[in-house]
């Protein structure tokens, strides 16, 4: 009977034993758990703060490309360089209408040589490119028409007339 109760004391003991280090790795488990789910979330955010940062880059890069163009369309008027009323064509067969300073019109293709030695370089849909002797390649500005230019000859407006007023 001593040897079944020891038994049973033995195994109780055994069991409590080995109890603590089960328990031990269920909370290392648990923080491993925990610990990479944190990871996880913490890689998740900075692939979406990439994710802006190159959608930032890439308006930014938009934007820039827009304004510099912008700045290409309304570079101001040269006086004595020729100015593009139309280009047209198809492919590489492109013409350019131009006006000259002194207000006549020339119908011109890439290589045309213009008087005062101007050579037309480039003629694209957006784009007319031209070099001058001792100037760089320009780019020649389209024509634009002053609508809202004051006009002496236009008479102006009649005042308005006053609603009559009604007796009572």
């Amino acid at each position: 009977m001593q040897n079944n109760q020891t038994r049973g004391v033995a195994a109780l003991t055994l069991a409590l034993c080995l109890l603590p280090p089960a328990v031990a790795r269920a909370e290392s488990t648990a923080a491993s758990l925990t610990r990479i789910e944190a990871e996880t979330m913490l890689l998740r955010a900075r692939e979406k703060q990439l994710e802006v940062q190159s959608s930032i880059i890439t308006k930014q890069n938009e934007i820039a490309a827009k304004q510099t163009m912008g700045a290409m369309l309304s570079q101001p008027v040269v006086v004595g360089d020729p100015v593009v009323r139309a280009v047209e064509g198809l492919g590489d067969t492109m013409f350019a209408t131009l006006e000259m300073s002194n207000g006549s019109v020339a119908e011109v293709q890439v290589g045309s040589v213009l008087p005062g030695g101007m050579r037309i370089v480039s003629i694209q849909n957006n784009e007319v490119m031209a070099s001058a002797p001792g100037r760089k390649r320009i780019r020649l500005s389209g024509y634009t028409q002053q609508v809202n230019a004051f006009n002496p000859g236009t008479p102006a407006p009649m005042p308005v007339a006053a609603a009559p007023r009604s007796a009572r």
